[in-house]
Parts: structure tokens; sequence; C-alpha cells
């Protein structure tokens, strides 16, 4: 276990239980040792985490059950955020960047996570520019070593992608190679457990890979986004995905595939029924294909009843 991050909790619970620090390592361990584990210096034994669990009143296995709950609790928080500054809700970007800037944050993944959404948020308000947005990105992850590491966090290629949308083509070509290499080998991806983080990566790599004509990529990198979201049982970006299939198939010629595609885009999009997002998609769906969506859509019908 990570024993810095297990010491912030602890030392959360030390606070709400009102025990000095102490009272609360008296008889456990010296001062400097508890510093040894708070800096990370060393590992804490499950001995010395059972004393501190007793110490406070509570078992040692709920201890950790409690820790890895709130650790989910912060990146869920994180996860609405970012949504939020996404979709440009400004009532609950507030609302939320309010409740987050209170947080005693038990890992640096989540800091990270909530320090890249706030940047991204100040970027699309217009307060900062693509170049300021790129030099702090770069200095967050340390890009130039993060592109030599083999083992990324999901957040830390979250970041990456984004980075995606605000570099050069030469650079975007370095980005998406490394990127490509994790979604195609499966390996180097630590925690990859965050639901909404992947499909995005994805979208984003599919729409670059888009500009750059590079259609077959769009349609691996979609389809791989479109098993996601089945094995997950989501809807999340799967209008998008079937979007940029439909697009490829189209530039590609292949205008049955590119029509099922389109059909499936409409599908997911009744399925969610947002009103905002249909009447987004609908028109840059008529305007890339010179076509009525809704006339499209009962043409297709048609012919596979007929």
């Amino acid at each position: 276990m990570n024993s810095m991050e297990i010491c912030i909790f602890l030392e959360n619970l030390r606070y709400g239980r009102r025990l000095s620090q102490e009272e609360f390592i008296e008889g456990i361990v010296s001062q400097r040792q508890y510093a040894r584990y708070r800096n990370g210096e060393c590992e804490i034994t499950y001995e010395k985490l059972d004393q501190f669990a007793s110490r406070l009143g509570i078992p040692a296995k709920k201890l950790l059950n409690e820790f890895e709950k709130a650790k989910n609790m912060q990146y869920l928080k994180v996860d609405r955020y970012y949504n939020a500054v996404v979709n440009r809700d400004s009532h609950q970007i507030k609302e939320l960047e309010n409740e987050i800037e209170k947080i005693v944050w038990l890992d640096e993944e989540r800091k990270l996570y909530f320090q890249h959404a706030k940047m991204l948020d100040e970027f699309l308000s217009g307060k900062i520019t693509k170049e300021v947005v790129v030099s702090r990105t770069n200095a967050m992850i340390n890009y130039s070593d993060l592109l030599r590491q083999k083992y990324l966090t999901d957040i830390e290629i979250l970041v990456l992608s984004f980075l995606l949308s605000v570099v050069g083509i030469e650079e975007q070509k370095v980005i998406l190679r490394k990127l490509s290499t994790y979604f195609e080998t499966k390996e180097g991806i630590m925690s990859g457990d965050n639901d909404f983080a992947h499909p995005l990566i994805l979208m984003r790599m599919a729409k670059v890979y888009g500009v750059q004509k590079n259609y077959d990529r769009v349609l691996q990198f979609s389809e791989m986004g479109i098993q996601r979201g089945i094995d997950t049982k989501s809807y999340y970006l799967l209008d998008y995905f079937y979007y940029f299939k439909a697009l490829a198939y189209f530039k590609l010629e292949s205008y049955d595939l590119f029509e099922d595609a389109l059909f499936r885009c409409y599908n997911t999009l009744q399925l969610e029924g947002n009103k905002k997002k249909i009447e987004k998609f609908t028109a840059f769906i008529e305007k890339d294909f010179h076509i009525n969506f809704d006339g499209f859509i009962i043409n297709y019908l048609k012919k596979r009843i007929l």
C-alpha cells in the first residue's frame, strides 16, 4: 500500500477524532518513523496500520475499505467536474469547483486530474491562450519524460490525449504513436478503471486521425470505443464513434457501411434523448453529408423493409 496516501487519510481521521499526532502515534512508532511514512520514504506495514486503526477505534479492514471508498469518491467528483467543463455547464462548474477546492487529495493522480480540468476550463473560457495551455500541460505531466516512460496512469494518458487538440501536426503524430501503442498492445496503462477517460481518449484519437485523413485508423479506434461501450453497457460517446465511422466510410466510398454507421448514430442519439445534442449532431451531419437527416433515416428504413 502507498504509505503517503494512507497517512493522508489517517491524518484526516485523526483530526476528526480530535487526537493530537503525539497521542495518535504514541507506543506505535516514533515521530521520525511516522514522518518517513508520511513522506513515502518507506511502506507502512499491515501490523502498524492495524495499530493505528485500533487507536482510531476502527477495524483495519474497515479502514482500508473506507480509504478506497474515499479515493473513488474523489475520482467521481472530479469526473463530474470534468464533464461539466467539457459541456460548458457554468453553474455546475462553479458549484463543483468550490467543493473540490476544499479536498485534501489522497493521491497525486486525482490532484492532477483536477488541475488539468481546471486549466481546461480556463482555456475554453478564453482566459488563457493555446500557447499557455501547451506550456502548462507539458510542465504538469513532465511531457518529454512522459513520452519515454513505459507505464502511465489513465489520467496521464487522458491529459496527453488533450494535447492533440492544441499542438501542431508533427507533434500530434508523436502523441498518436504513443497513445496507439497502449490501446493496441493493452500494455502499460495503469489504474485503467476510469470508464470516462478511455472513451474520451479514443474519441480524440479517432477525431485527429480523421483530420489527417487516415480513415482506417478512424475506423479502428472508433470500433474500440464502441466495443468498450458495449462491454461496459455505456452509451458515453457512442454517438461520436458511429458518426466518425460514418465519415470514414463516406470518404472511403463504402456507402452501405456509411449508411449503417449513420443509422446507428441516429439510434444512439434517440436512445439518449438529449434534445440539444440531437440538434447539434443533426446540424453537422446535414452539413457534412449534404442530406436531410430525418429524410435519410426514413429512406434507410424503407430500403430495409422493402
